[in-house]
């Protein structure tokens, strides 16, 4: 959610889900987890190990303009009443519940579980201060399950569930920290945990990275790295060397010996479509120092909007890390075949980024696919969810998909998470904050989420609730 951005729509399919014959997966039925007179968009989901505890956020304007939440503890069948996290906003749109916080927006929220903790580690990027209106900071917080009440979503569930106050893991000593008003800021935040105990690991380590627009036309990957659930933070770490400065779609992920791969889209300038690449740094002393920014795969169409919309979206760049044979998986999507797809490539040799496949389509269609997540499962099962347009010939509607391979990305299988496509231009992003709202800006977000488990992959996306836009989600078991 950039600083211009403070617009906020979601998409996504509420039709019951129905495998195709022969497919081995099997898909749950939908579940609307908010139902909002404004919108949610630009989810990001934890979840336990066990898959039974999970924690989801989005933008969220139906609360405080701030990062909406719900959490389950069935495993994803039943959530408790949407809330707010506290610490980030000001106020709240319950005039018996005070804000928490000192800005007037956060969004582009990051949850993880912590296994060393049991903890969500949340992260939600803040801007619109009261003393200062330019000022922009990553801030991080915990929520503890255990501790919450789901009978009290209009007070976070409770504010003895989290750690207050929100710790900056922005300090403003690097060039463009914490101000917004004339482009520098921090944006677009991804993360990680290590969830590795043996050598070369960090145990219990979050990490998040970032693109650092500094206000001088350059936007590089930095990184900040915490080990006690995000109450202080090592950084930021320059992560793209000094000739890749033109970057976005940081994404963290820890490999199995440890190693810590980020992720991100380059360009030759802040402006050109031309020469991107998807690229990849790698660290060996957990995240303290990173090599060479090499190419995992060029991008030689890539795209800037979305045919048939007017919400907006283009190329995006993400990646993980096959957990049993340590190779890396980088996804991006472009319009090399002719409509705007995804395309895989992967490692040959684990850990060694001078290996990288050509890029092959996961799921060729003659139409849109957009907005691609990674994650992995223990047992190497690499997970990748997107929005899909090839449920409708016309190239209009938007469905959901989940590819999934067991071969570190050499091969793909597809399982359509919805079947029934939605019309992402239904529902503007009607903004709360202005009076009266303005539900003409059209916002899809930037991503969706997925969280791996070896018994499943949890999803959740935005679509078409019954007022607006909602954050929705399923569980598809291979």
């Amino acid at each position: 959610m950039s600083i211009k951005l403070v617009l906020l729509v979601v998409v996504a399919c509420s039709a019951l889900v129905l495998v195709p014959a022969g497919a081995a997966a099997t898909v749950s039925s939908p579940v609307h987890v908010t139902d909002d007179q404004f919108a949610a968009n630009e989810e990001s989901l934890g979840m336990s190990p066990d898959g039974q505890i999970l924690m989801g956020m989005w933008n969220d304007w139906h609360f405080n303009d701030g990062c909406g939440i719900s959490y389950s503890t069935d495993g994803g069948t039943t959530w408790a009443p949407e809330s707010f996290a506290p610490g980030f906003t000001s106020f709240t749109n319950d005039p018996n519940v005070a804000g928490t916080g000192v800005y007037a927006v956060a969004g582009d929220p990051v949850d993880l579980y912590n296994p060393k903790s049991g903890l969500f580690d949340v992260i939600c990027q803040s801007f619109g201060g009261l003393k200062n209106k330019s000022r922009v900071q990553l801030l991080a917080t915990t929520f503890n399950p255990a501790a919450a009440n789901p009978s009290d979503p209009a007070d976070s569930y409770g504010l003895g569930a989290w750690r207050l106050p929100a710790v900056p893991i922005t300090t403003g000593t690097a060039n463009g920290s914490e101000k917004g008003s004339n482009g520098n800021f921090p944006d677009h935040e991804a993360g990680t945990v290590d969830t590795g105990s043996g050598p070369g690991h960090h145990f219990g380590r979050i990490y998040i990275a970032w693109a650092q627009f500094d206000g001088a036309g350059g936007s590089p990957i930095l990184l900040a790295y915490s080990d006690n659930d995000g109450a202080s933070w090592t950084g930021p770490i320059h992560v793209s060397d000094a000739g890749h400065q033109f970057d976005q779609d940081a994404t963290p992920r820890v490999g199995p010996d440890g190693s810590v791969y980020v992720s991100f889209t380059n360009g030759p300038n802040e402006k050109s479509t031309k020469s991107n690449a998807a690229m990849i740094a790698k660290s060996t002393d957990g995240g303290n120092t990173f090599g060479p920014s090499l190419v995992a795969a060029p991008m030689n169409a890539p795209a800037t909007s979305l045919p048939n919309a007017l919400y907006r979206g283009g190329t995006d760049v993400t990646s993980t890390v096959d957990q049993r044979t340590g190779n890396v998986v980088v996804v991006y999507n472009d319009e090399s075949s002719g409509a705007l797809n995804v395309w895989s490539t992967h490692t040959t040799q684990p850990g060694n980024l001078s290996t990288f496949t050509p890029a092959e389509q996961v799921n060729a269609s003659g139409q849109t696919q957009f907005f691609p997540w990674l994650q992995s499962a223990p047992d190497g099962r690499v997970d990748l969810a997107y929005y899909d347009r090839s449920c409708d010939p016309n190239d209009v509607l938007v469905c959901v998909t989940l590819s999934s391979s067991t071969d570190s990305g050499a091969t793909w299988t597809s399982t359509p998470v919805t079947t029934a496509g939605f019309d992402g231009d239904m529902f503007g992003a009607c903004l709360a904050f202005v009076d009266p709202p303005d539900c003409t800006n059209f916002f899809l977000g930037d991503y969706i989420a997925v969280a791996s488990t070896d018994a499943k992959a949890q999803v959740m996306w935005t679509g078409n609730g019954d007022h607006a836009l909602d954050a929705i989600t399923a569980a598809v078991t291979p």
